[in-house]
């Protein structure tokens, strides 16, 4: 998982399996879960701002897929913190 990304604690397990963790003030959720027809887990990745607003990073059903539980929530939070880094440097 990306490294600058703090306070990463799973909250969910069961059928929906949830990460959360926080960058540069914003707080990152990765969601996922197995998906026995395509043998694969889908996710989705919601950023929660300071000021209470929640983006969605993928349409409904999700376009993001991987390999494995650990695949997906290191591929979510790496989705996220490109997202939020800004342009230009690292944060």
């Amino acid at each position: 998982m990306p490294s600058r990304v703090e306070n990463m604690v799973q909250t969910e397990t069961g059928p929906r399996h949830v990460m959360q963790g926080t960058y540069l003030g914003t707080r990152i959720e990765v969601v996922a879960g197995y998906d026995i027809q395509t043998d694969g887990w889908p996710f989705h990745v919601y950023l929660h701002q300071s000021g209470g607003q929640t983006d969605r990073m993928s349409d409904r059903p999700t376009g993001y897929w991987a390999e494995s539980l650990d695949a997906a929530f290191d591929e979510g939070f790496e989705l996220a913190v490109r997202h939020l880094t800004p342009s230009g440097g690292a944060a």
